[in-house]
């Protein structure tokens, strides 16, 4: 299976009520120690990984409001089209800079800011080398040259974030392995199988509306008319077709 069938969606909310896997969810994300954030932003600036669980709790909350779901779906699938040639802010962000998901957001976002300096900066320089073999795979198979800036792109270490008490390598690890162990469940029932591993946000939404291959070959044909002509025709006649699926 590649691609994110509503009646699979639907299945798999109906396995984590029945197992209370949002409540759980919920609890875990209650053990973060509260912070103090300026609201600036700049560090909503990429589709961060999340897991199954997570989406589908932002998934049923988006459906629970339709028409923010409709507005923001767009955004998410332009985001996903354009996200290695053009450096934009996260699209769950609304006019105002706020996150509209932000009841739900995934842990990710939640733990920003606990992190050392010092594990920041070598998160980053994985990152980056990561960057730079997805960049050299552009170029040598699809002849794409990706735009330094985009490659390079660095979200500078917070030392505006207040927190009483910063987490602990340990805790972090912890609470990603509890989420990570309600996962089986669906795994076991096939509602996702080992093709949507390590999925960004951005991407379990692009999953409902086209096929992961399909996805795939459709990006790179968007990122070469966006970085020869600034624009994409194949993406603003995908953006006509497409609906969001709840």
């Amino acid at each position: 299976m590649k691609k994110l069938y509503l009646k699979n969606i639907n299945q798999a909310i109906k396995t984590a009520q029945n197992n209370t896997y949002f409540d759980r969810l919920a609890k875990i994300y209650d053990t973060i120690p509260r912070g103090r954030c300026l609201g600036c932003t700049k560090c909503c600036m990429e589709s961060v990984h999340t897991h199954f669980i997570e989406f589908l709790n932002i998934f049923y909350y988006l459906r629970e409001n339709r028409k923010l779901y409709e507005k923001l779906f767009p955004q998410i699938i332009r985001y996903y089209f354009l996200e290695m040639v053009e450096k934009e802010h996260c699209p769950f962000l609304d006019e105002e800079g706020m996150c509209a998901i932000y009841e739900v957001r995934p842990l990710v976002c939640r733990m920003f800011g606990h992190l050392t300096q010092d594990e920041y900066e070598e998160s980053y320089k994985n990152v980056l080398h990561q960057n730079n073999e997805i960049m050299k795979a552009f170029k040598n198979q699809y002849k794409i040259m990706l735009p330094e800036n985009v490659v390079n792109y660095k979200i500078d270490y917070c030392k505006s974030f207040e927190v009483d008490r910063r987490m602990t390598k340990e805790h972090r690890r912890e609470l990603i392995d509890h989420i990570f162990s309600m996962e089986s469940a669906f795994f076991m029932r096939g509602l996702i199988t080992e093709d949507f591993l390590d999925t960004g946000l951005v991407s379990w939404f692009v999953y409902t509306a086209f096929d992961i291959e399909e996805a795939g070959t459709l990006r790179i044909k968007i990122m070469k008319e966006y970085l020869e002509k600034g624009y994409s025709e194949s993406l603003e006649e995908s953006m006509k077709k497409i609906k969001a699926i709840i």
